[in-house]
């Protein structure tokens, strides 16, 4: 859990960065698709034909690989181009919770009893305190370093999108047991297969004027270790603690992301 909160936190910080300074959204996550292929293509291949998957089908495959990884990815990026880390880690990473609860409790059954919703309500709060200047006074123009209206509501409006999709590919995990390797390893190549298509065919792009460390630097941490390495992460601790309860944990990125934006990326809170 600690790894998956580190990981999720730089994902918050280092997918504003590159998107502000050098990478469309879509370069991006071209970058964290074919990294993440690329380290888990050898995986694929050792392990013959026929067992590829894994034990999943073809249909479970894809469902995860739209769901946690196309989906959440690309809209997650996209509100990056508009809107501070602080409001993803807010608006994605805080409702993320509230998201997986209502998915389990439609599609597995699992019941919300007092203890979990008191949890709910706490975690409810810190987002609305740690929200309220940012997302309303800094959304309107007002502070040093506050983004317009005209572009942080765009990305207020899309993150929680992006985290109602990775709360369904939580779910999905649960109610199928999906082995860890299996759903990283299906979630990688299908989503490097259906997206990078699209992408050099009809995505507008600016990768080819950035510098090459930072394409190294964000297609490592993007592909390698903010999709294969913490969604394999994430798969295990699903199975063993629930998906309700893990996310409760990734509570704490949004105020780490929004304090470690203010020296790294010049976002001032108020």
């Amino acid at each position: 859990m600690l790894a998956i909160v580190t990981i999720w936190t730089g994902f918050l910080i280092l997918g504003r960065f590159g998107i502000r300074d050098s990478f469309t959204a879509w370069d991006l996550a071209f970058l964290r698709f074919s990294f993440a292929a690329a380290a888990v293509l050898p995986l694929w291949w050792m392990r013959g034909t026929g067992q590829r998957l894994g034990a999943l089908s073809a249909g479970r495959a894809l469902a995860l690989a739209l769901s946690g990884g196309v989906l959440f990815t690309c809209i997650a990026y996209a509100g990056f181009s508009f809107a501070p880390a602080a409001h993803a880690g807010v608006l994605m990473t805080g409702t993320l919770p509230f998201w997986v609860a209502l998915v389990a409790w439609f599609a597995l059954g699992e019941r919300i009893g007092p203890r979990k919703l008191a949890s709910l309500l706490l975690i409810l709060l810190g987002v609305v305190f740690l929200g309220w200047q940012t997302l309303v006074h800094s959304a309107a123009g007002h502070g040093a370093g506050a983004a317009t209206l005209d572009n942080a509501w765009r990305g207020d409006m899309l993150f929680p999108f992006a985290s109602a999709s990775w709360a369904v590919f939580v779910v999905l995990l649960r109610r199928w047991q999906v082995n860890a390797l299996d759903a990283t390893i299906a979630s990688a190549l299908i989503a490097c297969a259906l997206y990078t298509p699209v992408y050099l065919f009809w995505l507008p792009k600016q990768i080819g004027s950035a510098p090459w460390v930072e394409i190294v630097v964000q297609g490592v941490f993007q592909g390698m270790l903010a999709m294969v390495l913490s969604m394999w992460l994430y798969t295990r601790v699903v199975q063993a603690f629930g998906p309700s309860r893990v996310t409760m944990v990734t509570a704490v990125c949004p105020p780490l992301a929004a304090l470690i934006a203010v020296p790294v990326l010049g976002e001032p809170l108020s």
